[in-house]
């Protein structure tokens, strides 16, 4: 899913993710294959990661192309935690750059150094999670923009969740913003390894706005502490 929450692996655990991606436009399509996230738990409350992938680009009058995505790190600290605080709070700065590799010269990658700076948030309610994340990001290329995410996810059992979120980005949030409506599973096939799903679609018309979004994965989950 798109929304963050501020769940971190645990001290020593390691969350790797290898997925396939895609995302629409009426202007361009993306996938990312293998599109590789890699984060790890410092402590209880710290998630450090790493995010990057093989892009293939297909636009129109372009051709398609293919290169090494930007490279994005980020680092989250919990600091609320529901058992003491009511709900979970943490901050999530991610900077995004440049590989060198020629990829943003050939319209591959967006142009970087890219900043965002989000809070998120969320409150157990019985199975239900509910989970908010507000930011700010910084872009080089383009105008400034703010992201807004609300995410429910449902525990159906020990070994399924079903996930359902409103994604929001622009340069005014709630106005002339790319909206997407997303759904999506988590589901533990094998001990430490989840199947991460999600579709999703953009409810706004615009050449530059999202039509379509999914992501297909596993979760691999390592460490002496892992569940």
């Amino acid at each position: 899913m798109l929304t963050d929450d501020p769940d971190t692996p645990g001290n020593g655990n390691w969350e790797i993710n290898t997925a396939f991606t895609e995302e629409r436009t009426k202007q361009a399509v993306l996938r990312s294959f293998p599109h590789i996230d890699v984060n790890y738990g410092l402590g209880e409350r710290i998630q450090l990661k790493y995010e990057t992938g093989w892009v293939n680009a297909n636009v129109p009058d372009s051709g398609a192309r293919s290169g090494l995505d930007d490279s994005l790190i980020g680092v989250k600290w919990r600091f609320l935690d529901q058992s003491k605080a009511g709900l979970n709070m943490s901050v999530y700065p991610q900077l995004t750059v440049e590989n060198s590799t020629g990829s943003v010269a050939r319209g591959i990658a967006a142009p970087a150094p890219n900043l965002l700076l989000p809070v998120e948030v969320s409150r157990d309610f019985g199975r239900l999670t509910m989970v908010g994340e507000i930011g700010y990001e910084y872009l080089r290329a383009e105008e400034n923009q703010w992201i807004l995410g609300i995410l429910g996810a449902l525990h159906v059992s020990d070994s399924l969740e079903l996930l359902s979120e409103v994604r929001i980005t622009g340069s005014k949030l709630l106005s002339q913003s790319d909206v997407i409506l997303n759904v999506g599973l988590r589901r533990e096939i094998a001990p430490h390894l989840k199947l991460l799903a999600s579709a999703g679609t953009g409810l706004n018309n615009g050449p530059d706005r999202t039509s379509f979004i999914a992501y297909l994965g596993i979760q691999v989950i390592l460490g002496e502490h892992s569940p």
